[in-house]
């Protein structure tokens, strides 16, 4: 029996891969053992949720980077050459006036421009970052490919690392559309790497350095089952499931959480825009965070949806049931008022108009300002595909929601390209695609293994 360690370290990839089809793909191969690294605070509900005779969820510590691992996580933040850190850094100069920090990580981030320097960056971080804790992992399982699913999560990285040194063939994966040009240097260069789409690998390839000859896009696999309207649950029972009392159209709001935006209550502020709206507002809280609400009393005709919070994204879990009821809020919804946050791209797959909410409550510096997150790379590219309509006040936001209502065609040739640049192909088949790919990797490592 061949072995394939997954690792599941961010909580979102129960979504992304495990509840997918090419999870399934895997798990029905009765030669193939499955082993789900995850952190010991997720195991018991991934057992609960993805348990076979031939899937194993391992528990793996995931202390807090400390000593070297800090230093050079740190380093690797400063050393991504991209126009997004360039804002976050200016954000932060806003925010603590620490001109030694700032200058400092400026310096890094112009030496991060050269890829001599970021090679040499890499072989520093191989050389002397620690792995080993993952030793007994390799000698009790033998593994024969690792699906690192989070190539810029610290302990991917580890065990990336780890696997090299042990011969272990790896295939990693972006996980986000935003993560290449928003996190770090790409520390680890995996063996095969597989992305959503053609952007993310183009991005990857410039910032990350990876050879474009390993590089393959799949699509979205989660996405899939968005697609599949067989799925949907029906309007008139959603409707019932989240206590709304009649069948007028409806506005989607998703809030910022106070992991971005702090004490600047921007919900009462978009609900008394919409209390006149010939329309019911369903409110979806944060999944991870939370959004200040203040003393404010909602109109009649808000609701509010909050499914399960968690302080961060390593604790999170969506599961099959959540993820299903986050389809149907946004498939029922007529348009979706939203800011810089994937819901984004879920919206325009569904076809929706896209709100942008991009004012402050009060005047506020840029460090602290919403208006800081338009300005990453990723966020620039959406709005230039003209799919997401970025509204100044409240008195904007009300006018597009009443031009939307009366004609949610507004706008669709720009949503048609997001969805071109940032989904990927919407055929369905992205799970298979990526099932096949890992099985063919695993394939051609028995081979090379046979042939040695």
């Amino acid at each position: 029996m061949r072995t394939i360690f997954i690792t599941c370290f961010t909580g979102l990839i129960g979504r992304n891969i495990l509840s997918t089809g090419a999870f399934r793909m895997l798990a029905e191969r009765p030669d193939i053992r499955l082993v789900v690294l995850a952190p010991e605070s997720r195991a018991k509900i991934l057992r609960q949720e993805y348990a076979a005779p031939n899937i194993i969820v391992e528990t793996v510590a995931t202390p807090a980077l400390g000593g070297r691992d800090k230093l050079i996580w740190v380093l690797a933040t400063n050393l991504l050459p991209s126009g997004t850190r360039r804002v976050q850094r200016r954000a932060k100069l806003a925010r603590d006036r620490n001109y030694l920090d700032f200058i400092a990580s400026e310096v890094v981030g112009f030496l991060g421009r050269f890829r001599f320097v970021r090679r040499c960056f890499r072989w520093f971080a191989d050389a002397s970052g620690s792995y080993g804790e993952y030793d007994p992992l390799f000698e009790r399982y033998r593994p024969d490919l690792l699906f690192a699913t989070d190539v810029y999560a610290p302990y991917d990285v580890k065990l990336m690392r780890l696997a090299r040194a042990r011969g272990v063939k790896t295939v990693g994966m972006v996980r986000s559309w935003d993560n290449v040009t928003s996190k770090t240097l790409l520390m680890a260069i995996p063996d095969q790497l597989v992305v959503n789409t053609e952007r993310i690998g183009q991005e990857v390839e410039h910032y990350g350095d990876v050879p474009p000859h390993i590089i393959t896009a799949v699509g979205i696999p989660h996405y899939d089952r968005y697609r599949d309207e067989r799925l949907r649950t029906p309007r008139r029972e959603f409707f019932a499931k989240v206590r709304l009392r009649d069948s007028r159209k409806l506005i989607l709001f998703t809030p910022p959480s106070d992991r971005y935006l702090k004490s600047d209550p921007v919900p009462p502020v978009v609900l008394a825009a919409l209390r006149d709206v010939p329309a019911n507002v369903l409110v979806r809280m944060p999944i991870v965070g939370r959004a200040d609400l203040g003393d404010y009393v909602p109109p009649p005709n808000a609701l509010f949806d909050a499914p399960s919070n968690s302080p961060d994204f390593q604790e999170v879990h969506l599961s099959r049931a959540a993820d299903q009821h986050l389809a149907d809020s946004i498939f029922h919804s007529d348009l979706v008022i939203t800011w810089a946050s994937t819901m984004i791209i879920d919206a325009a797959l569904f076809d929706k108009p896209v709100i942008l909410v991009g004012f402050d409550v009060t005047p506020r510096s840029y460090g602290e300002s919403i208006l800081q997150y338009y300005d990453y790379d990723h966020q620039r590219a959406i709005l230039a595909t003209g799919g997401a309509r970025l509204v100044r006040s409240s008195a904007e936001l009300k006018e597009w929601v009443m031009r939307y209502l009366a004609d949610p065609s507004l706008d669709a040739a720009g949503r048609e390209r997001l969805r071109r640049e940032f989904c990927g192909p919407l055929d369905g088949k992205s799970g298979e695609r990526l099932g096949k790919y890992l099985l063919g990797s695993l394939k051609s490592n028995s081979k090379e293994q046979n042939a040695k």
